[in-house]
């Protein structure tokens, strides 16, 4: 949900075209700007007719950045990019360095262009990715890249943060700095003045924050090229911190509704065989109820059934008409003493039929494994997932054979929705990096943890969701997230060396005013080209190290 900005009733409104808003008008303007500052250079004239030009080029070029500066103030944003702008080219006139004054306003104004040029050209591309993707996915990744919220990361916020708050400082120490230098040297209070304005004009978080949301957008649309497809970027930066992954077995490694690959009854002939069954298992939520529920088309005798009981992961007990009946798995039955025939039947989960004790036939269902997911949790571990825990709703003996079969580290059996979310709730408060819940079923709300990512088709209550061809894709969802973590540390870490450097030089002598704003916005360029790099091969290649896939 976008965020709603609250005015107040002295709130000016906000000019319709924000700084750096390519149109045709802008351009003429800044192209007779840049005449008029041109002409007041090269040509010999009055002092105070080159001013004059000076003045009228930056009000050519800025004077919407003006009217922004005040909107800013009128809301109470003292420290908004265009009032810092504003203010040091005004200081500037005014002590004598009216060519920097101007050229702030012109390179500012110029600069907006070139980023906002290159920021939309990185979003146009990362759409581009999902060229090969179906409409749907289209027209959601376009509607992420349109709103700023779906797109921010929780990097941005703390950079965001913390910026205003350099800032604040660099303001306090400019001021500091402007009255102190000359009295501890032989520097005059325009020169001090003039450093200090560099100092603040460099301070401002232009270069390290315009990057930080385009490495979400790249992010985003690279994941959905790979049939990941989340909500907004923050929950696919939070999956770099995930090392627990929880999987719900039906629909991801089995089918959600399994099939019936056997059914036999040497007492009652198949269609009464088959309505006892339908009946008995008809107030059932288990995968062997949807099964046969799913193929039975006769109309139930509802009256018939009483004293139901389920029999979590193992099957149901009740009476059908005054008898006794229990319907199931061969394992539960054995741990009960019931003597079974022998089954030599089709591979799967053998569940029996039992009336008064005595068995009346079976009927088996399919335990194949998904083959997108055979090497799923395997891959999941290679990516910084330690603990992968699968929950199933069979019983203990099937679940922990099929969690050793898929080299799952922990399990947990005979699980319906609440036990799954209570289980999910107290893994997230224990564990200490973000929780991964991937599931298919029919969870009608958030879990406690950190991403629910759900296959299918479905998105309600899921931050992410993958459809099932694309199974296999998630753990190189985990390696995107990593990437774009990676990625907005470097941007910010490069943007802040080159400040560094550029405030140093301030305070020695060797920059101006020009020079600063020009090498921030050729710093912002730098890092809005390097979210690139989150589609870069190289990340293909070490995913492919680390899975071992060919």
């Amino acid at each position: 949900m976008s965020q709603k900005h609250v005015q107040s009733k002295h709130t000016a409104k906000a000019p319709s075209r924000a700084p750096g808003t390519l149109s045709t008008t802008v351009v003429i303007r800044l192209a007779m700007a840049s005449v008029v500052y041109a002409v007041s250079l090269i040509f010999n004239m009055p002092e105070f007719v080159s001013i004059i030009l000076l003045v009228l080029a930056a009000a050519a070029a800025g004077y919407d950045i003006v009217l922004h500066a005040v909107t800013a103030v009128e809301n109470g944003d003292y420290f908004a990019n265009p009032v810092i702008v504003v203010i040091i080219s005004v200081i500037a006139f005014f002590i004598g360095f009216s060519i920097e004054g101007a050229a702030v306003i012109l390179l500012y104004q110029i600069g907006m262009l070139l980023l906002n040029y290159a920021s939309e050209h990185t979003r146009k591309a990362a759409l581009e990715l999902l060229q090969y993707q179906d409409e749907e996915v289209v027209s959601k990744m376009k509607a992420c890249v349109a709103d700023e919220s779906a797109t921010a990361l929780c990097i941005q916020e703390v950079m965001k943060t913390s910026s205003g708050s350099v800032l604040k400082i660099a303001v306090f120490l400019a001021l500091a700095y402007a009255i102190a230098l000359p009295i501890f040297t032989n520097f005059s209070y325009i020169v001090s003045i003039h450093r200090a304005l560099m100092i603040i004009l460099i301070a401002t978080p232009m270069s390290i924050i315009v990057s930080i949301p385009l490495a979400g957008v790249v992010g985003l649309c690279y994941s959905a090229q790979q049939g990941v497809v989340f909500n907004k970027a923050k929950s696919l930066e939070s999956m770099a911190d995930a090392n627990v992954a929880i999987f719900d077995k039906a629909g991801i490694f089995a089918d959600e509704c399994p099939r019936i690959v056997a059914m036999y009854s040497d007492v009652l002939d198949s269609s009464t065989f088959m309505n006892f069954v339908a009946h008995a298992v008809y107030y059932s939520e288990q995968p062997v109820a949807r099964a046969i529920s799913a193929v039975y088309d006769q109309e139930y005798k509802l009256e018939v059934i009483k004293d139901f009981r389920e029999i979590p992961g193992y099957g149901v007990e009740l009476s059908i008409d005054g008898i006794d009946v229990l319907f199931a798995a061969k394992e539960y039955l054995l741990s009960r003493g019931v003597e079974l025939p022998e089954d030599n039947s089709a591979l799967g989960q053998t569940f029996y039929m039992l009336v008064a004790g005595k068995p009346m036939g079976k009927v088996v269902i399919s335990s194949e494994v998904n083959a997108e997911t055979e090497n799923l949790v395997p891959e999941m571990k290679s990516v910084g997932v330690s603990r992968c825990i699968l929950l199933t709703e069979d019983g203990k003996e099937a679940g922990q054979q099929f969690a050793e079969l898929m080299n799952f580290t922990e399990m947990y059996a005979q699980c319906n929705n609440e036990k799954k979310l209570a289980l999910i709730s107290d893994i997230a408060k224990k564990a200490k990096g973000s929780v991964i819940f991937i599931y298919a079923g029919n969870i009608d709300e958030h879990s406690d943890a950190a991403i629910d990512m759900r296959v299918g088709k479905r998105t309600k209550h899921a931050d992410a969701v993958v459809d099932p061809e694309y199974i296999s894709n998630i753990p190189f969802a985990k390696q995107v997230s990593v990437r774009i973590r990676e990625i907005a540390v470097e941007n910010a870490l490069f943007a802040f060396i080159v400040k560094a450097l550029l405030i140093f030089l301030s305070i020695i002598g060797y920059c101006n005013l020009w020079f600063a704003i020009f090498i921030d916005f050729v710093a912002a360029v730098a890092t809005i080209l390097n979210t690139i790099r989150v589609t870069n091969e190289s990340l293909i290649s070490s995913f492919r190290y680390k899975t071992g896939r060919r």
